[in-house]
């Protein structure tokens, strides 16, 4: 996953950020600052070319990206899960970035913010571009901020999760996703030795 081509990031910058790579010595601090320097340049720099990569890059080209998107969207879901998973990611990232958790805690009631202000162009511009016209635009968020700290004093307690509590645990990297996958495998698929 790190030796790909450079793009935003290149390939030392991808080591660097999953911990393949470090520095050490007399200059490592100036080396990680000009590190941090420049993934900051690139990824900004790259979020404004989307504005040309939107309006100006052909159909045919796009879709050579995207591949060809079925009425059920299910041919691209299933043909490019490292793309598609890349897409739910940026999306993330940029959500995150652009204060969507504000919109989590207050709801999206009241008088709109610019998560949601952009959500709406977002989706009303890509509507244009396919022949839609968006008229209206709900944005309805039902989440509990739940910290992670307390949810693992919970685990340790010995008290019952729910699902979005365990996932919420994979995801923020506070347990050992393989450990898991260990403990569940011959629950869920029995021993491979004949076992149940």
């Amino acid at each position: 996953m790190t030796s790909r081509k450079n793009a935003m990031l290149t390939t030392e910058d991808r080591r660097w950020l999953t911990g393949e790579k470090t520095y050490d010595g007399q200059h490592a601090k100036q080396q990680r600052y000009q590190r941090r320097n420049d993934i900051r340049e690139r990824v900004y720099n790259s979020v404004l070319d989307f504005t040309i990569l939107f309006e100006d890059l052909d159909e045919e080209e796009r879709q050579k990206i995207f591949g060809t998107v079925t009425d059920d969207g299910r041919q691209w879901d299933d043909t490019y899960p490292e793309f598609r998973d890349g897409v739910r990611d940026a999306l993330a990232f940029f959500l995150r970035g652009i204060g969507v958790s504000v919109l989590m805690r207050a709801g999206s009631t009241g008088e709109a913010r610019i998560p949601e202000l952009l959500l709406e162009t977002a989706l009303s511009r890509a509507g244009r571009r396919d022949g839609f016209l968006i008229e209206e635009v709900d944005i309805d968020i039902d989440a509990t901020e739940i910290a992670v700290p307390d949810v693992l004093e919970r685990l340790k307690a010995g008290e019952e999760l729910s699902s979005g509590e365990l996932y919420l645990l994979m995801e923020s990297g506070a347990v050992d996703t393989t450990a898991i996958q260990d403990c569940l495998r011959p629950k869920l698929v029995g021993d491979e030795t004949g076992g149940d």
